[in-house]
């Protein structure tokens, strides 16, 4: 299948399960790692206000594992891929505690009014 055919996520998984096993691994990561990139600048630009800064949230916890990520697709030592690994379970981590921290609010301020 050709790359150019994929036009919805069902071409796009039929063109990478006909990858070769080891591009298609690197391939699923550069495509998420370029759809994360793009969507980077939005969510860092939203850091600066109000709703972000209540919650604590900054740009660092889904910067981490984005550049990690594509160090780790083309130099997976093992030490790259600790790192990533690492990097993801803290923005997950992060990300939990910023809905944590939200639906708190929430209840306070229902609570309140």
């Amino acid at each position: 299948m050709d790359a150019k055919a994929i036009i919805d996520p069902k071409t796009l998984e039929r063109w990478l399960k006909a990858r070769p096993g080891v591009r298609r691994r690197a391939d699923a990561i550069a495509i998420a790692q370029r759809a994360a990139a793009r969507v980077f600048p939005v969510w860092a630009a939203a850091m600066p206000q109000d709703w972000a800064r209540r919650s604590d949230l900054t740009a660092l916890p889904v910067l981490r594992p984005l550049l990690t990520s594509g160090v780790a697709r083309e130099y997976p030592t093992p030490e790259v891929i600790d790192a990533f690994s690492a990097a993801a379970a803290f923005s997950a981590d992060a990300a939990f505690s910023a809905a944590a921290a939200d639906a708190a609010c929430s209840a306070a301020a229902a609570d309140a009014a």
